[in-house]
């Protein structure tokens, strides 16, 4: 009886410590108008501190151009074969099957973010003392920043640069779908190359069997005959994919010079500022009330120990 005595008189002396311990909300609210000044410091000091160097911050243009792959160049090579041969040939068709108007924007966005191309640009505007770089890895890196190549669902791509100086912007732009074109034109052509001399090989095999007919016989000797009337036509045709200069994309909208710079967001920055410096200062005001309780607390015990 005298324990269970004991541990009711225990009882409500830990709740009574609970209680004093625990922190509700208006300790928050004193803590934080105990400070109060010098959270509005803190604040202050960021959000001027971030106005200031916004509006310090150089002015950025911004130009952009749109392209679309030329489709009907697609249909205009079909139909030449149909005219150099009396219909599309097989390989034609194998050829217009696998080339996608899909994969063929995100191939210009993949020859657009390519080294060449940059190291192009870089050249041409010389952008290693514009950068202010020494390096040519960090002209591609700074480019790369200022430049943004996207594909749309329409399969329009879309070729954007941002400059100090917005004539330079809109010079860039342009320069990136020159430089699309004549890389584009060089890997067609290498490609047509390539076509051009194994049609070339294969013609000569054929040649030289249909030379010696009298050792064939007459239905491998017709077959033979269709094959290099086919092959035939394949190689006029890549010649004249091989020879031909006519521009390999199309261009909506060239870029022009931007009239007004890019908005700084001064007030986004400016909001983002003040909140996050309210709640760090926050943070430090009940850092600052940790310590000064924890420094008072001992001083209170010696006075509680004396009054004992």
């Amino acid at each position: 009886m005298e324990n269970m005595g004991k541990e009711s008189q225990k009882e409500p002396t830990v709740r009574e410590e609970l209680d004093e311990e625990e922190i509700n909300l208006l300790d928050y609210i004193r803590v934080i108008f105990k400070y109060r000044r010098m959270i509005l410091w803190i604040c202050g000091i960021a959000i001027v501190t971030t106005v200031i160097i916004s509006l310090l911050l150089p002015k950025i243009y911004s130009a952009t151009t749109t392209i679309v792959p030329p489709t009907e160049i697609l249909q205009k090579g079909s139909g030449l074969a149909g005219v150099l041969g009396g219909g599309e040939s097989s390989i034609s068709l194998m050829i217009g099957e696998a080339i996608d108007v899909e994969n063929i924007v995100n191939m210009y966005v993949g020859i657009l973010e390519s080294r060449v191309v940059a190291d192009a640009i870089i050249d041409r505007f010389d952008l290693l003392q514009i950068y202010n770089v020494k390096e040519r890895s960090g002209a591609r890196n700074k480019l790369r920043k200022n430049t943004t190549a996207t594909a749309s669902r329409e399969n329009i791509v879309r070729i954007t640069v941002e400059d100090r100086d917005p004539n330079r912007a809109a010079a860039m732009a342009n320069a990136y779908v020159e430089e699309l074109d004549r890389q584009n034109k060089r890997l067609s052509t290498e490609q047509a190359i390539t076509k051009r001399i194994f049609l070339k090989n294969r013609l000569k095999e054929i040649e030289e069997k249909l030379s010696k007919k009298e050792n064939i016989l007459s239905r491998e000797a017709r077959i033979q005959e269709m094959l290099f009337e086919l092959l035939t036509r394949e190689y006029e045709l890549a010649r004249i994919e091989e020879a031909k200069s006519m521009p390999t994309i199309q261009v909506l909208d060239r870029a022009i010079v931007p009239e007004l710079r890019l908005p700084r967001g001064t007030v986004k920055k400016t909001l983002l500022a003040g909140v996050v410096s309210f709640m760090l200062a926050v943070f430090a005001a009940f850092v600052r009330e940790y310590f000064a309780r924890a420094n008072a607390s001992p001083s209170e015990g010696v006075i509680n120990s004396k009054r004992a």
